[in-house]
């Protein structure tokens, strides 16, 4: 099931957008995940449907730069100040 996160860093305040994050409830084949894009020094959505990860380059939807997985979800670092331990905020509903 997919929610929408936000990432919040305590130290510099970075707030990144609300990022689609996993499998869409009313279409399976729709998924979204979060990457990190150099350019814009942020957190950005990247729709991965019909994808596939290992092969395909994946770009920022805003700068159109390439961006980079995260391997864990507690591995993710802020992409501005780069403090660990962002805060995930989840919800309010799914997608």
């Amino acid at each position: 099931m997919g929610e929408s996160t936000t990432f919040h860093c305590d130290s510099c305040n970075y707030e990144s957008r609300q990022i689609r994050w996993g499998v869409s409830v009313v279409d399976p084949r729709r998924r979204f995940m979060p990457a990190l894009c150099l350019q814009c020094k942020s957190l950005v959505e990247v729709d991965l449907t019909g994808a596939d990860i290992l092969v395909d380059e994946f770009t920022c939807p805003h700068c159109s730069a390439e961006v980079f997985f995260v391997d864990r979800g507690d591995s993710y670092h802020c992409p501005r100040c780069s403090t660990p331990g962002l805060h995930l905020r989840q919800g309010p509903a799914y997608w």
